[in-house]
């Protein structure tokens, strides 16, 4: 991994929400948090597989400052070789309020795929946001502006081997939460790299539901669709799993 896929930036917590409208303000937090997921899937039938998802995320709030850092991983063990998954991203996130409802964010996230059409890329993008809703209950940011792509093919592309390739991009998001009883919630979350060589979708959904103090049990699916990809490759994936959180 290059040195500049590693930018230390700091990060901003993006929380994410959808709901009735509302005009209370949303409760202090505490400085420090965050949670962290694995999700195991063994299966033998035909064939064999192991799966193994996880994640972290740390929050650090101070003043009008929020950061965040994610870690997050995918992996498939399988004897069929076209099943196999080992990809990662790291995601390093800031944001600054500059007022109850707007704020600016500074973005970096670098991926690393083993088997899927682009070794690795790292983006990072700039802009403004607004949070309709940020209550305890209820959180609906949207937010969008310029920023730049760095991508590279695997060495093994039928069509463009190790092509590396360097663009601008528009990125928009929108991140939604509803926590509708004290241990049940469920997300949304949306976003799009638009690009010269390659426009990416990505779309997560979540459920959760706490089972004893700060374990709970998560459902979600991903799925990400990328404009342009070797023509060996799918353009689309998808990723459901089920998982143990444990939020500290």
């Amino acid at each position: 991994m290059k040195l500049y896929y590693l930018l230390p930036l700091t990060t901003f917590l993006c929380q994410t929400a959808f709901a009735a409208p509302t005009t209370e303000t949303a409760e202090k937090d505490p400085a420090f948090n965050g949670s962290a997921k694995l999700g195991f899937i063994y299966s033998k039938t035909t064939n064999t597989s192991m799966s193994l998802n996880s994640a972290t995320d740390l929050n650090y709030k101070k003043n009008n400052w929020s950061n965040k850092l994610s870690l997050s991983s995918f992996y498939t063990d399988s004897t069929e070789e076209e099943d196999g998954v080992n990809k990662y991203q790291i995601a390093l996130k800031n944001e600054y309020a500059m007022g109850p409802h707007s704020f600016t964010y500074l973005s970096n996230t670098y991926n690393h795929d083993q088997f899927g059409t682009y070794r690795s890329e790292y983006i990072v993008s700039t802009g403004l946001g607004y949070k309709f809703y940020d209550t305890k209950t209820t959180k609906l940011v949207v937010g969008g502006g310029p920023g730049y792509r760095h991508s590279r093919r695997q060495a093994d592309d039928p069509d463009y081997p190790n092509q590396t390739e360097q663009n601008m991009i528009a990125n928009a998001f929108l991140r939604a939460k509803k926590q509708f009883t004290p241990t049940f919630s469920a997300g949304f979350e949306s976003n799009v790299d638009y690009g010269r060589s390659n426009t990416a979708y990505n779309l997560e959904a979540f459920i959760k539901n706490r089972l004893i103090d700060h374990i709970a049990l998560m459902l979600d699916t991903q799925y990400i669709y990328n404009t342009e990809v070797a023509s060996d490759k799918s353009n689309d994936e998808v990723y459901s799993t089920v998982s143990i959180t444990y939020d500290f």
